[in-house]
């Protein structure tokens, strides 16, 4: 295949035209997999010209929310990737990155209620991977001044990535800027290949690291023929749209994804697909969302805080019916810090984890408001204070106090009328 030789070619022209380290972006999917194994294979025959001088930065992006399946696979990879790096003494190197604790998925919709993304409100990939992606590149490029990135976008994925591929300027070595990162380049070595060409190398070469079969077997098993290239990518499609998503996207109506996989035998994620749609039935669901934004201002606003400890219990339940963990225990602790903020007297976050088992490594503090409700439980209306407790923490930092008012007011009328979960 002389376009294989030619993309080498390019590929060793380009490593050894200056001393930038290289960042491969890889997903797990088809096309950054070609990417990394020609440069890997690459990386083998510079080593025995002792030309080989300059490191490879490997990176993957791992959201915690990725479909098990997919995220079972790229761990395997990623380990399988750099033990065969070592014991070949490539100076190549695999990467991890993730987004803080207090960005996560979960510490977001269940923590501070944020709403599932959709369309208009796709906060997401910003949060999850733009952001940590950015810091890692950003140190690399402070400790080096400069870096290439090597995406496996190619022009046949798309119309709409066609356009983007060709409306990037690009320098006398075929290379763009990045679009937000100062001194990054950018380097596309297989935007010209077709799927044919791209399938025919992986299933007629075999990775240095190992088999692909595992890689085409996900592909056989679910829907689509896009990967979802990590942030890193700025060209890179919404995740909602391609093969390795989220399995909690709800920008899309249908995961397509996971019931094409439902469909070929993984019926063991039919509870993944059902909380999926839960989140977005919620979503749309005015009536479990507050009805003020957090700067106090009237309109459509976050879960409310009983609503996503009916989402946590859920998701839990969830977890016991996979079998797989869908949640750290880092998370279920900065949601209780996050529930504190927003008038929760009674641990409930830690609780509801403690119900099911799982072991948080923390000591559940005690609450002296708590304390004194239990002591004079008689005498007070526990269930109407906490509700108008969760009001004026949540509202604690508006300077409007007259809104306050008002929603403790239409809160106390709901409570008493029988439907205390509401603000009218």
């Amino acid at each position: 295949m002389n376009k294989i030789k030619t993309t080498k070619q390019n590929l060793k022209k380009q490593y050894l035209a200056d001393n930038r380290p290289w960042v491969v972006t890889f997903s797990g999917g088809k096309d950054s997999t070609v990417v990394l194994q020609l440069v890997v294979e690459m990386l083998i025959e510079l080593q025995k010209e002792n030309l080989d001088t300059k490191i490879v930065y490997v990176v993957t992006s791992d959201t915690f929310v990725e479909m098990p399946v997919i995220e079972n696979y790229t761990t395997d990879i990623i380990e399988k990737i750099q033990t065969f790096a070592d014991k070949q003494k490539l100076k190549l190197y695999t990467n991890l990155i993730t987004p803080r604790v207090d960005e996560t998925f979960w510490s977001l919709v269940l923590g501070k209620g944020y709403p599932s993304p959709n369309q208009w409100f796709r906060w997401c990939t910003d949060r999850m991977k733009i952001r940590p992606a950015t810091m890692f590149l950003n140190q690399l490029v402070g400790k080096y001044q400069s870096i290439l990135m090597l995406l496996g976008v190619r022009s046949a994925e798309s119309e709409s990535r066609a356009k983007s591929i060709d409306s990037r300027e690009l320098n006398h070595r075929d290379l763009s800027m990045h679009d937000q990162i100062p001194n990054a380049f950018i380097l596309s070595p297989v935007k010209d290949w077709t799927n044919a060409e791209v399938w025919t190398y992986l299933s007629k070469n075999e990775a240095p690291w190992g088999t692909h079969t595992t890689m085409m077997s996900l592909y056989d098993k679910g829907s689509g023929e896009g990967d979802c290239n990590i942030a890193l990518n700025p060209d890179a499609p919404s995740c909602g749209k391609t093969r390795f998503g989220c399995w909690v996207c709800t920008v899309v109506e249908k995961d397509k994804s996971m019931l094409g996989m439902i469909k070929n035998g993984e019926t063991w994620m039919e509870p993944l697909d059902r909380y999926r749609t839960k989140l977005k039935v919620y979503r749309d669901d005015t009536t479990k969302r507050d009805s003020r934004k957090r700067d106090g201002r009237r309109g459509i606003g976050p879960f409310l805080l009983e609503v996503r400890k009916e989402l946590l219990i859920s998701l839990l339940e969830t977890e016991k019916e996979v079998s797989h963990q869908l949640i750290r225990d880092e998370e279920i602790i900065q949601i209780q810090k996050f529930w504190d903020n927003d008038g929760d007297i009674e641990n409930s976050c830690l609780n509801i984890a403690l119900s099911f088992d799982r072991c948080i490594d923390i000591k559940i503090k005690s609450n002296d408001i708590k304390n004194y409700l239990d002591e004079y439980k008689d005498e007070i209306d526990i269930n109407l204070f906490e509700r108008i407790y969760e009001i004026e923490k949540y509202r604690k930092d508006i300077s409007n106090r007259y809104k306050i008012s008002t929603d403790i007011r239409d809160r106390t009328m709901s409570y008493f009328k029988g439907n205390y979960d509401e603000i009218e």
